[in-house]
């Protein structure tokens, strides 16, 4: 069909529309009238009195057989125990929602209820989601994670910092992971974060992390698209969760979107340079430690600002030494790493170290210089065992040990389905056993059953 038929049809169609709306408001115009023609009842019909309604039936004789039970009344729903013992907020939700576990701190399968009535997203009813409460019922990950945070706090240098117009200054040093929270706006555009000297910088191998939004746009893609023009390939996508545990102010109070659906989430691509195998490369990665989810409130001061857990889910993964953070701010500098800092951000660190600036300590923030950061990440290297990573102490290594035992060999009850994985698993290992079984053949001369 062509364009023309097209418009043709169009006009037809528009026609007849307006044809068959004339037609029914002509309709209605007409019952008007004749509504307004019809006499008014006589005041005797009005004094008319009601008719009674019929007495109930009377119950059926005890000798029927089956007689059917009677319609039951509606009957007044059961008021929620009073329960001094718990917080005013949780008695409070006792006595609205009726299927409120306080003992459990949820609602049972009702989250999206509670936000249309209440705008409260379901992502505030995760349990453990902060980090001091994480992992209460799994001591040994506990553990680890405890040994972790403190063999990266022995082994790292004093916060140093720098302008981001003075980001070449750090040529030829090399980083093992690089974190990048790009400002976007009129004056900074995804062109220009591609001409960033990331491949300079990169070691090999290296890790680089990168927040490309919410997924509204062409964040992913872009990001991907960047990311492989510097040499890097997408390996993980971490997400932020956002809560409004503070920022609710009721339902269809949420901030309006062109999206479909309402967004509250923030991703976060990861690229790797380089050859990593977690078989082989365990003194440079650390796998399996965390999670790919973030979950936080946000920062109401500063909206852009992303969870502090991230440095601590980088520092747990990647046992890199060299740590570069781009577009940081002044409240997000951190022993260990070096930041070069967003527009704006140097100011207030001078601001905030004051008088205090000529006294370096591990955690005090320093200026950036190659010659000092070089010769402190030697004494690390030499610490390390001539490597820019944080080694893996005798505690870690076992508590890793048991946690994996833990985790990969604790007995299952098995279940209909369970059993059918567990059949296509051993079919699995044993296709796998007789292709390295072929080939060991081929090349030893041996034997080949299957033939």
């Amino acid at each position: 069909m062509s364009t023309a038929e097209c418009i043709a049809s169009a006009n037809d169609l528009l026609a007849a529309h307006s044809a068959l709306l004339a037609h029914v408001c002509t309709n209605q115009r007409a019952h008007r009238r004749q509504l307004r023609t019809l006499p008014s009842p006589p005041q005797l019909i009005l004094n008319v009195p009601l008719v009674p309604s019929p007495q109930p039936s009377p119950p059926p004789p005890s000798s029927s057989r089956s007689p059917s039970p009677s319609r039951s009344p509606g009957l007044p729903p059961r008021p929620a125990p009073y329960r001094p013992d718990l917080p005013a907020a949780k008695r409070a939700r006792m006595a609205r929602y009726g299927n409120y576990v306080p003992e459990e701190e949820t609602i049972r399968n009702d989250y999206s209820q509670r936000y249309v009535d209440g705008g409260e997203w379901p992502q505030n009813w995760v349990l453990g989601a902060d980090p001091e409460r994480r992992f209460e019922e799994y001591p040994k990950q506990q553990r680890l994670l405890a040994l972790k945070k403190a063999s990266v706090a022995q082994h790292a240098l004093a916060p140093r910092y720098l302008s981001f117009s003075s980001l070449s200054s750090l040529n030829p040093s090399k980083f093992d992971v690089i974190l990048i929270d790009p400002p976007f706006s009129s004056s900074f555009t995804w062109d220009d974060l591609q001409e960033l000297p990331i491949p300079t910088l990169a070691a090999d191998p290296s890790f680089v992390l990168m927040w490309v939004g919410s997924g509204a746009g062409e964040g992913l893609e872009r990001g991907r698209e960047i990311m492989a023009r510097w040499g890097f390939r997408r390996c993980e996508d971490i997400v932020w969760v956002k809560t409004n545990h503070t920022t609710n102010r009721g339902p269809g109070t949420d901030p309006p979107t062109t999206s479909l659906l309402t967004r509250t989430k923030q991703h976060c691509l990861m690229g790797i340079r380089g050859t990593v195998r977690r078989s082989t490369d365990s003194w440079f990665v650390h796998c399996n430690v965390d999670t790919d989810v973030l979950i936080w409130e946000g920062d109401v001061s500063d909206p852009t600002l992303k969870p502090p857990e991230m440095y601590t889910l980088i520092e747990n993964f990647c046992l890199g030494l060299r740590r570069l953070e781009i577009f940081g701010r002044a409240r997000t500098l951190r022993p260990g790493w070096v930041s070069a800092l967003a527009e704006g951000e140097e100011a207030r660190v001078q601001d905030a170290l004051g008088d205090d600036a000529r006294m370096e300590d591990e955690d005090t923030p320093v200026k950036w210089d190659r010659e000092s950061w070089e010769a402190g990440m030697k004494e690390l290297v030499t610490k390390a065992g001539g490597k820019f990573v944080v080694p893996m102490t005798s505690g870690e290594l076992a508590a890793t040990a048991r946690f994996l035992s833990r985790c990969l060999c604790a007995p299952k009850k098995s279940t209909p389905s369970d059993q059918s994985l567990q059949s296509a698993q051993a079919d699995h290992r044993r296709r796998q056993l007789a292709v390295r079984y072929r080939c060991q053949a081929r090349r030893a001369g041996w034997p080949r059953p299957w033939a």
